[in-house]
Formats: structure tokens, sequence, C-alpha cells
């Protein structure tokens, strides 16, 4: 901590103690003028004989328009012949424009087997300087801003709000009215392959690749396929993942169509929980090869299954 230049005041204090100790004390204000609610300090410095100890106060007595502006600060040194030099600072803050007096400052000087004494520093005055120029009488206010008041007319306000309020309920009532028009609910009625087909057509013309929404285009293309399986073989379930799908589907379909299945679905996977993003032709391949899938897409006969796990099957060397 440096406490400037020690100025101006200075004074000893003699204190009756074993053997006529004695105390030097040295106080200053640094900087000793500053701008209103500028940090400055007020600083001692004591020389405390050997066996003594100093107990100072966390903060300095004031009031008004000084403040304290945060914790004492404080450093010790020894000194030759034993004792030690204890300088300490107190942050302070003034608000008015003008010499400041500083209140005294009681310091506790507690020996050894002897009642404490109080030594009373008397600290030098600090000059607060305006923030406003020194001369003011050139300087004119500005005339008072034009204000809504009492004889204000505010119906063409209220009007115009009025107006605005209504345009923007139309504009909202006209989008929804275009968007229930242009994007029917699909069909219940509807057989799998066209509802699938259907879903996917409505994935695209949403837009969502033009608005940057990657992972919802890719969410739709994965819910319209999977509803379609779903729908074909309800063992083909959404409440499968894609992994175990894929298992469940071999041997129940041609290993080239689970192949193109599994290239859609991992793809969207990877869009939808690895944070994938495809550039918009990438994304555009990606939604027609479903498509191509679902509308190509054969399940094979009921027995065919069944005839392949036969032909799997261990023969028995018992007979029947």
């Amino acid at each position: 901590m440096s406490t400037g230049r020690l100025a101006g005041c200075a004074a000893l204090v003699l204190l009756t103690a074993s053997g006529a100790a004695a105390q030097e004390v040295r106080v200053a204000v640094t900087p000793d003028t500053v701008t209103v609610g500028d940090v400055f300090h007020a600083a001692i410095r004591v020389e405390v004989p050997p066996g003594f100890r100093l107990e100072p106060p966390d903060s300095l007595p004031v009031s008004g328009d000084v403040e304290n502006a945060g914790r004492r600060i404080g450093r010790s040194e020894p000194i030759e012949g034993g004792g030690e030099r204890v300088t300490l600072a107190y942050p302070l803050t003034a608000w008015r424009p003008g010499p400041v007096e500083l209140p005294a400052l009681a310091l506790r000087l507690v020996g050894p087997g002897e009642e404490a004494q109080t030594l009373n520093v008397r600290l030098p005055a600090a000059v607060v300087r305006s923030v406003l120029p020194a001369d003011t009488t050139g300087v004119e206010p500005r005339p008072l801003k034009d204000v809504l008041g009492a004889d204000r007319v505010l119906w063409p306000l209220l009007l115009a709000l009025a107006l605005a309020l209504l345009a923007a309920a139309a504009l909202s009532h006209w989008l929804r009215r275009r968007r229930a028009v242009s994007e029917p609910a699909l069909a219940a009625g509807l057989p799998p392959r066209e509802r699938a087909l259907a879903a996917l057509d409505r994935a695209r013309r949403l837009g969502l690749l033009e608005a940057g929404e990657v992972k919802a285009f890719y969410t739709l293309i994965a819910d319209a396929v999977r509803e379609y399986l779903e729908a074909v073989e309800p063992r083909w379930g959404r409440d499968l993942t894609t992994s175990e799908l894929l298992a469940l589907l071999a041997g129940e379909m041609d290993e080239s169509q689970r192949e193109r299945l599994g290239e859609v679905l991992h793809a969207a996977d990877l869009v939808k929980f690895a944070r994938r993003r495809p550039d918009a032709s990438v994304a555009i391949a990606e939604w027609q090869a479903a498509r191509d899938w679902v509308a190509s897409f054969e399940r094979p006969l009921a027995g065919a299954g069944v005839a392949a796990e036969a032909e799997r099957a261990e023969p028995n060397p018992e007979g029947p």
C-alpha cells in the first residue's frame, strides 16, 4: 500500500508506560485535493515500542457528506531496537466540495500487564473540488422539451393505436386461415402408404429447410416412415429404436430394402441426436430417398418368413 507523501502535520504523543516509552505518529491525506466522488486515503504511521500491540478501528467515524469507501488497509514492518512500524490507510469519499474536516482517530495501544491506552490522532483536512466548471455564469439551461400534458388532444393517438391493433389482429387471422387452407390435416381414412407419402410431401412444403429448421425437417421424415411401418406391421412399432427395428426386420424384409431403410433412419437419427447439420441439397436427397422407399416398399407374403424359418430349422432324425 502506498500512503503517498507524508505531509504537514506531525505530532509526538507521549505515553506513560514502563520505562517511559514514546510513540511517533505521522498523518497525511493522499491525495490532499480530490474531486467530488473520488476515493482518497487518510494515512497514519505509528512506531510501536517493543512489547506493545496497536489495535486500530476498522473504519473512521465519519458522517454526513463523507463516507468510508472500503476496508482499512494495513502494513507492519520491524524497526531497529525492537518494536514495529504500523502504517494504516482508510479509504474515504466526499460528496460536497470545499474543505473536509476529518474526525480524530482513536488508536488503542495495549502493553504487557498494563491497562490499554488510547492515542487520539488528529487527521488533516482534505480539499474537495466540484465536478462543475469554475465559472457557470455563461451557462444557460436548455429549454423544456415538448411533452404530453393535460392540454394535449389524445384521441388521434388513441385512434391510431386502435387501428394498429385491428390491423395486427386481421393479419394474424389471415395468416392462420392461409395456413389452414394450404396445409390441411391428413385424412384419417387414407391407406398407410398414401398417408406416409402425404406426410413427407407436407414436410417438404413447410419450408423448414429454408427457415434453417433442419432438425424439425428430419423429425417429420422419421415420423412419417416409422408411422408407415407401424401401420403395416404393429410389431415394427415406434417404441423400438432404429437398431432394434433393423434387427427385427432381418429375415422379414428384403435385405436391400432393409439397408435402404437403415440409411434413411440413421441419417435422421444423426440430425436429431448427434447435431448433424447437412446442407439443403443433401437434406432434399435424403428426403427423396425416404419417399422413394415408402413408395416402393412391398411387404413379403406372410408365409415367406415362416418358410424361411422352417428351412433354417434342424431336421428331426427321429421323424414325426
